[in-house]
């Protein structure tokens, strides 16, 4: 009996042993070995970054896209858990990376006024850089005469446009006098001011096939060459 206690005591021994090996000492050591240290992936391409976790059995996650034309393209910024910190193998890196900004169109602003260009072009995230003010014979005072980068130009979002504004004729330079015969005369008065020319002379005559204030005549005729705030003489419908 007295040995037969003693192998009962060293087969409890034994098993309480075995089994304190098995679910204390074991998963602790299991876990120790399953810990890596996050490498420090800030800097680098995902290419890089991949080649360096693909070998610890971490994952590499895009979590976040920043888009800039300043750094090339896929360069990870920031990272999620921070280098240094001990995860289990398995574990996933978020991280934050660059994209270059989409490129868009340019729209043509030609024609139009400095603060309506500057609107259409806000709207698709397209900024004006400066503004050149310049003398031109083909756009009156006050409207866009010249735009850079062209219009239908690509470019990308963020990027700036550089425009020039007219400020009228030049004060020697010469205007075709355009025909104003058979509009109202207030239509009449905006054309030739948009162009550097003023109002004349005004004469009202009755006449029964025109509406009144249609212009009937005008003088100097159209096609004629007048330099820059000459006037223009009427005869009008009343």
């Amino acid at each position: 009996m007295k040995y037969i206690k003693h192998i009962l005591i060293f087969l409890t021994t034994g098993i309480f042993f075995i089994l304190f090996i098995n679910y204390l000492l074991m998963p602790t050591y299991i876990n120790q070995k399953s810990m890596i240290a996050i490498p420090d992936l800030e800097g680098l391409s995902i290419l890089e970054a991949e080649s360096i976790t693909k070998s610890e059995g971490i994952q590499v996650v895009v979590a976040d896209t920043i888009f800039t034309n300043d750094l090339n393209p896929d360069i990870i910024l920031e990272q999620f858990p921070a280098a240094g910190r001990e995860v289990k193998a398995g574990r996933a890196i978020k991280i934050k990376i660059t994209q270059l900004s989409q490129k868009i169109l340019v729209p043509n602003v030609l024609g139009k006024t400095l603060r309506s260009s500057e609107i259409e072009l806000d709207q698709i995230g397209i900024t004006v850089d400066s503004v050149y003010y310049a003398y031109s014979p083909n756009y009156p005072k006050g409207i866009v005469s010249w735009q850079s980068p062209a219009a239908l130009d690509s470019i990308r979002k963020g990027f700036g446009v550089r425009l020039e504004v007219s400020t009228g004729l030049a004060p020697n330079d010469f205007v075709t006098v355009p025909d104003l015969e058979g509009i109202f005369y207030s239509e009449a008065i905006k054309r030739i001011s948009e162009i550097g020319l003023k109002e004349g002379s005004i004469q009202f005559v009755s006449q029964d096939e025109f509406l009144p204030n249609t212009v009937l005549s005008q003088n100097p005729k159209e096609g004629t060459k007048v330099s820059q705030s000459s006037s223009i003489n009427f005869i009008i419908s009343k």
